[in-house]
């Protein structure tokens, strides 16, 4: 027995031998070189490629299969010349008995000088498509090939354990180029390298590389590094500890450097259809976020879920990093403190942030804000907030050397010089009001604006398909309340503005001070406007206005013009006396001004003007001429009586002028209105004419009654029928 075992033992070992001989004369008497058109033809076959070898191949069999290639070229048959790629020297193992208990064990990947060439022509075919064996090849098994009942060539390859011990790639560059839009995309300086690749086990990887694009210019730098995990059963790929930095520099900065930083944890779950970063922290220049986002239903519609912290920043600093142009705003400390907090929500072509809570400068806006539609740059906002000052947010106003604007004069300009004819240029930007998408509310506590505190204020705007609607605008201003509603359609030729405005309970007299117009009038004012236009400048509003308006004023006055005067001038001129003093003050006021109006292509006409002074009763009508700005307005002064303690003689009122109308005239340009205003004399002789008649009618009737007793009023009416009363 022991004879036997000796000679089994004798055995194997002898077979061991022959075994090691027969190895050692394969990698030392067998030269895989003699091969190379071989290897070469077969790509060609196979894979359709242009194989170049230029290096010898260095190869090993045991205990590992290995082999080394230097000078490693491949391009496309049609184009055998240019290199789809080339590869300065590359080596790989894999042990041998391993494979055969189905463990792909391999050595250290190594692959250094890499170089891929991808492009596109000008129908978008990429020079890579026709790499690869022919589909009717591919599609037809070769005779006697079977596959495993039950088994797919994935599922198959899946049951190889496998482990690679590091890949190293060093020195690699990939460039892109697409000659339909002419964009070129170059990878260099590439270096990749791994820890141990063990299916289920956390490894390292570590990427560097260099990003440059030519349109525009721009330099990107890329340093990552990360603990990798992955399960190709499950679908499942983690990366921990993610530490990704990116310097960036070029044209899209102004030339510029920006460094930008993101860590966190980032997991894809094909299997669960879930990608996931959390935990992330993100900084760029002077600005740091926290937060995490979620997206799901991978091969569907895709949702994103999560959230963003923005720490307090300075973002007139980041606009300045970001190379984008700084804007002049009229406080020089504005957008210096920005910071917002909101919960995310969107899809592949969205993303809203809710619950968001926006401080800018002190202001806090809470409510939604995002963009519903990444290709129609669709704006959605839903925000309120409480004290907003958008004048600090304005260009500053421009400085004039000398002195200051002279203030207009109380009553309006005295001046009879026309006015400025009305601008013909352009007002609004047409082109990008037809391609806003816009559906948003925002509502403040108290809005600063040109000077003016609107104290409550709402605004809600839609913009869609050319038309742009403001469906809300109001608040408070001026010691009471505007509503506006406005519609401008850029669909139609010419384009056409509707605006439909009211007024309650404003002081008039704080709108003409707050935007430099001559004080004319003061009071409460109620007003209501519904007009249409069409155009784009002043002029062709003016020429092209139409529909109607009605005001109504209380407890006023007319600045800068004395009625009552006017008034007693009038008597005086027809009591053939002259005044002993003027009367009443430098203006007119009274109890209640209003009326209505027509408008038709800027021409105003009111026939129902109406205004109470006390003593007198005002009516008028007559028209403005807005294209023109010219006005020519009639007067009637009703008086009632004289109440005053001590009347002027010249100004008395007798009974019998009660009931005349007497005629005032203003005539002139819109910016002198007040002071254009005068006696109509011609009309004034007309009633002292009439008073005349009156008069001598008066004195016959008293004779008659001397006369005729009880005969005279049959006489009285028959002499009224001369007098035509």
């Amino acid at each position: 027995m022991k004879s036997f075992a000796k000679v089994l033992g004798l055995v194997i070992f002898g077979v061991v031998l022959l075994a090691a001989g027969v190895l050692f004369f394969l990698t030392r008497m067998f030269d895989p070189n003699d091969y190379k058109d071989d290897i070469q033809q077969a790509a060609r076959d196979k894979a359709n490629i242009e194989l170049t070898l230029g290096g010898d191949i260095g190869w090993s069999l045991f205990p590992w299969l290995g082999i080394e290639l230097k000078d490693v070229g491949i391009a496309t048959l049609d184009a055998p010349e240019d290199a789809l790629a080339q590869v300065g020297s590359m080596g790989l193992g894999v042990k041998v008995l391993p494979l055969l208990r189905r463990q792909l064990r391999m050595s250290d990947v190594i692959l250094d000088s890499v170089s891929l060439n991808l492009a596109k022509d000008a129908q978008g075919r990429g020079n890579w498509e026709s790499v690869g064996p022919d589909s009717d090849a591919a599609a037809t098994p070769e005779p006697g090939a079977s596959e495993i009942p039950g088994r797919s060539s994935e599922q198959a390859g899946r049951d190889f354990d496998v482990a690679v011990e590091s890949v190293r790639i060093t020195n690699a560059r990939v460039r892109y180029e697409d000659e339909s839009s002419g964009q070129v995309l170059q990878l260099e300086d590439v270096n990749l390298t791994t820890g141990a690749l063990v299916e289920g086990q956390p490894f390292d990887l570590a990427f560097l590389g260099l990003l440059t694009t030519e349109q525009p210019a721009t330099r990107v730098r890329i340093d990552l590094k990360t603990v990798a995990q992955f399960d190709f059963g499950l679908e499942r790929y983690q990366l921990e500890a993610v530490d990704l930095k990116v310097d960036v520099s070029g044209q899209p900065l102004s030339g510029r450097a920006l460094s930008l930083q993101l860590r966190g944890d980032g997991l894809l779950d094909q299997g669960a259809q879930i990608a996931e970063f959390n935990q992330m922290r993100l900084s760029v220049a002077d600005l740091r976020a926290t937060g995490q986002v979620r997206a799901s239903q991978l091969d569907s519609d895709v949702r994103l879920d999560g959230r963003v912290d923005v720490a307090d920043f300075d973002a007139r600093a980041l606009l300045a990093a970001l190379g984008q142009e700084v804007p002049e705003t009229a406080k020089s400390g504005a957008l210096q403190s920005v910071a917002l907090s909101a919960v995310l929500s969107g899809s592949a072509t969205s993303l809203m942030l809710e619950e968001l809570k926006l401080l800018v400068d002190g202001t806090q806006l809470t409510g939604s804000l995002g963009i519903a539609d990444f290709e129609r740059q669709a704006v959605r906002f839903d925000l309120s907030g409480g004290s907003l000052n958008l004048d600090d947010y304005l260009p500053p106003a421009e400085e004039t050397a000398g002195e200051a604007p002279a203030q207009a004069p109380s009553g309006g300009s005295r001046s009879d010089s026309a006015p400025e004819d009305w601008s013909d240029e352009q007002v609004l930007p047409l082109q990008r009001l037809a391609s806003l998408d816009i559906d948003g509310k925002l509502t403040l506590d108290e809005l600063r604006i040109t000077g003016q505190t609107v104290a409550p204020f709402t605004a809600a705007v839609v913009a869609r398909d050319g038309k742009v609607e403001i469906k809300q605008a109001d608040g408070g201003v001026f010691g009471g309340r505007f509503s506006v509603t406005a519609e401008i359609d850029t669909t139609s030729t010419p384009v056409s503005l509707k605006v439909a405005k009211q007024l309650t309970g404003m002081d008039s007299l704080a709108v003409q001070r707050a935007y430099d117009m001559g004080e004319q009038m003061r009071g409460k004012l109620d007003f209501n406007l519904n007009v249409t236009a069409s155009g784009n400048s002043v002029k062709r509003w003016m020429d092209t206005l139409n529909g109607s308006a009605r005001f109504n004023v209380l407890e006023g006055a007319l600045i800068g013009v004395n009625l009552e005067q006017q008034m007693c001038q009038a008597i005086a001129l027809v009591n053939r006396k002259t005044l002993a003093e003027p009367r009443g003050s430098q203006d007119t006021p009274f109890s209640s001004l209003g009326g209505s109006f027509r408008i038709t292509n800027g021409t105003v006409s009111g026939e129902d003007l109406v205004m109470a002074i006390p003593g007198i009763g005002v009516k008028g009508r007559g028209k403005i001429e807005l294209p023109q700005q010219r006005m020519d307005y009639r007067l009637g002064l009703l008086i009632k009586g004289d109440q005053s303690a001590m009347p002027d003689p010249a100004c008395v009122v007798n009974e019998r002028y009660i009931a005349v109308e007497w005629p005032v005239r203003c005539q002139g340009f819109l910016h002198n209105a007040a002071s254009s205003c005068a006696v109509d004399t011609d009309g004034v002789k007309s009633i002292a004419g009439q008073l005349l008649g009156s008069e001598a009618q008066r004195k016959v009737e008293e004779k008659l009654e001397e006369k005729l007793g009880d005969q005279a009023p049959a006489v009285r009416d028959a002499i009224r029928g001369l007098f035509n009363r």
